[in-house]
């Protein structure tokens, strides 16, 4: 039983809220959060009542009073602006746009506990950011990064134990700065989800590995792979289910999987060296699901990384940057709200 004030971690994603907390030290409460549908797709306020019903649960399950509850941070996707205003977006209901997930979330968790709490937000890669800058230097004394390639290409940025947000919230999209890359398949350019090209996200995220599949399966030297015969109940389905196998198959030493994965992993060396050159990190920690694939092929990834980064950067930073795999995995992000909330109240 948590005893003392508790600073809660909502972590909101397109199916789920998970709730966590660290208590006045900034240690977890739990091994592993509580988990709610999300209900997104039915709208904020749908979402909202969920937030309500999965802090209530994880008060139950931890034995938590309403008094404990010192603050409450949240985190999602985006696009949302540092206030937590979401922005349109093509994947959402249509309600969210221009929804203030902050302010809303703040009325209802100060109702349910019955007394006045504070709610701040973090977009998720931030919040992850913050994490996992605090657990490889509680001390708040480096200058990190955190690149998380998944479905997209998300960063953040921590200059001694603070976010870099932006004056909009809008800091470290670090998925959008733009590198040289030769495109895998000879005469095919990757465009990026923002419309743009040459976006680093264009060719390291699971968007732009679907994308590649499409191109590549159909090529006659391809026609037997195991890819080609995995399908689904519509086109969008197969595909989808083609791209999550991937990883397996590169982790077994597939020719093409492999070869993706590292062409892969040299654009997210080309942005490491961008990163370093605007600011002069201490370290740069990976996380993401494109590390999740076993050790082996982890490894591979991050050699590959680090091979592409020392040949590209200036001396003092192919000797000095160090290069870490994440280490708090899928409860970085509603830790590292929770401790966005634990700041706002502790720091001076």
């Amino acid at each position: 039983m948590t005893t003392g004030k508790v600073y809660i971690g909502v972590d909101i994603g397109g199916t789920k809220v998970a709730v966590n907390g660290i208590n006045h030290d900034r240690q977890p409460i739990a091994k592993d959060w509580l988990e709610v549908p999300s209900h997104s797709d039915k709208g904020p306020q749908a979402t909202i009542a969920q937030i309500v019903a999965g802090l209530k649960a994880y008060m139950e399950r931890e034995k938590l009073a309403a008094k404990q509850i010192a603050a409450v941070g949240i985190d999602s996707p985006g696009p949302a602006d540092i206030n937590g205003k979401i922005e349109r977006s093509a994947n959402m209901h249509p309600a969210w746009e221009g929804f203030e997930l902050r302010d809303a979330a703040e009325r209802e968790l100060t109702t349910m506990l019955g007394h006045q709490v504070r709610v701040c937000y973090e977009n998720d890669c931030n919040a992850a950011a913050l994490w996992e800058s605090h657990v490889g230097n509680p001390e708040g004394m480096e200058v990190m990064c955190l690149l998380a390639p998944g479905t997209g290409l998300g960063g953040g940025i921590v200059v001694n134990g603070v976010l870099l947000r932006g004056s909009r919230g809008m800091g470290a999209e670090l998925g959008h700065v733009e590198i040289v890359h030769a495109p895998f398949i000879e005469g095919w350019q990757p465009k990026c989800g923002c419309g743009q090209v040459f976006c680093t996200e264009a060719y390291a995220s699971m968007a732009a590995l679907g994308k590649i599949l499409r191109i590549a399966l159909p090529m006659e030297k391809y026609k037997n792979h195991p890819l080609n015969q995995i399908n689904g109940a519509t086109e969008d389905e197969t595909w989808k289910k083609r791209a999550f196998g991937v990883r397996g198959l590169a982790a077994k030493g597939d020719e093409l999987c492999q070869g993706i994965f590292d062409w892969q992993s040299q654009a997210i060396g080309k942005l490491c060296r961008q990163v370093a050159d605007t600011i002069d990190p201490d370290r740069i920690v990976i996380g993401g699901g494109f590390i999740e694939g076993g050790a082996e092929l982890t490894g591979r990834i991050m050699g590959i990384i680090q091979e592409m980064f020392k040949g590209l950067a200036f001396k003092k930073h192919a000797r000095e940057v160090k290069f870490e795999v994440a280490r708090a995995g899928d409860q970085a992000g509603g830790l590292g709200a929770a401790l966005s909330a634990w700041q706002f109240l502790n720091r001076k």
